[in-house]
């Protein structure tokens, strides 16, 4: 961590001490006022709202889109082998929930990159509300990636594409749950701490946390990145015939499509 406050002393002239307590204090209000700027779409009205934005990619009633990212931190020699993954870097893990304007709906940061997504989400509050089926109303869905797991409010790609209704409906979910990818694209370009952290684990997801929040204020003050597109209002709703499992529920979502 005294990496970081030496990085920010030496950058803007200050004592370390100056440097330590300003961001501190910085972190702690705008962390204060997460609940206000990252917030899950709750009554009808915004529902449909988010499902219409993703419905100009071609899928409906979509609630959210969800994924992991990884953040590189720098961690102790003694817990290394925790964070250590694959790509043979040490990483924490931000699972988050987007919407197609590219906001951020939810977060959850600060799990081993060694984790599974499915893991992850299940043990996450937004996992343990979505799957006992107490937040989202059952026409709509998050869509993400197979490791999330079939269910009647999370659609996933089919595994193998048996036929040319299946084959559209991977074709439209994949296009559609981009979003996500976009939004990570957009953080790491807008905040490039986040190419690699050098501080603590926890204050890592303090400053994680920040970023996603002042990404969000950044969207709604029209501060977008040069990619984005204008999103077209149309109709992402539709009625699903079949609600009554998860497979019941995509199968006929795909035959609609």
């Amino acid at each position: 961590t005294m990496i970081f406050f030496r990085q920010v002393s030496q950058q803007f002239g200050v004592a370390m001490s100056t440097a330590h307590d300003t961001v501190r204090e910085v972190v702690a209000a705008i962390i204060a006022k997460m609940g206000e700027i990252i917030t899950l779409p709750s009554d009808m009205q915004a529902i449909k709202a988010v499902a219409d934005g993703f419905g100009v990619f071609g899928f409906p009633n979509v609630y959210g889109a969800i994924d992991g990212s990884s953040i590189k931190v720098i961690v102790p020699a003694s817990v290394k082998g925790n964070y250590y993954t694959r790509k043979h870097i040490t990483a924490i893990n931000l699972t988050a929930m987007c919407d197609s304007k590219k906001r951020f709906l939810d977060i959850n940061c600060g799990n081993s990159e060694r984790c599974h997504d499915a893991h992850i989400f299940q043990t996450s509050e937004l996992g343990r509300k979505v799957l006992a089926e107490k937040i989202i109303p059952e026409q709509y869905h998050i869509i993400g990636d197979a490791a999330y797991g079939l269910h009647t409010n999370i659609l996933t790609p089919y595994k193998s594409e048996e036929n040319a209704i299946q084959k559209r409906y991977n074709h439209l979910h994949s296009s559609t749950r981009m979003a996500v990818e976009r939004v990570f694209g957009d953080l790491k370009n807008r905040w490039r701490c986040l190419s690699g952290l050098e501080c603590s684990v926890d204050f890592s997801k303090e400053i994680v946390a920040v970023c996603c929040i002042l990404h969000n204020i950044c969207i709604e003050n029209n501060d977008i990145q040069p990619t984005d597109k204008p999103i077209i209002p149309g109709s992402g709703n539709v009625v699903i015939q079949d609600c009554s499992t998860g497979k019941a529920k995509r199968d006929s979502l795909a035959t609609m499509l």
